[in-house]
């Protein structure tokens, strides 16, 4: 150029693609650590209720085994049977002669 002038550096439409490219690149940095976040608490939280449902099984199994044997435990100092006698209608009526011939029968 004459007389010392400077050519102009860049054009106002390049500087305007160069400012929305990096608008657009920031926000999709942004989208991204905003995806990264959200992966990772999903992660986070799916570990805390996996270890949280072993405790709760385990502890369930705990429980149940605790019950069936306070059962076992009761049945062997309790005896429905002893506590309830049956009686059978074929022992109460074991003595056939009684019934079957008695003495007073019409023949």
């Amino acid at each position: 150029q004459h007389g010392g002038e400077l050519e102009p550096f860049g054009r106002e439409d390049t500087a305007q693609e160069l400012t929305e490219q990096s608008v657009h690149e920031s926000n999709a940095m942004v989208d991204q650590l905003e995806r990264a976040e959200v992966a990772e608490e999903k992660r986070s939280v799916f570990r805390a209720l996996t270890r949280l449902r072993g405790a709760a099984i385990t502890s369930y199994d705990g429980i149940a085994r605790s019950q069936t044997g306070n059962i076992d435990e009761y049945n062997k100092v309790h005896s429905w049977r002893a506590a309830h006698p049956v009686r059978h209608l074929a022992e109460e009526e074991a003595d056939v002669s009684k019934w079957a011939f008695p003495s007073q029968a019409d023949i």
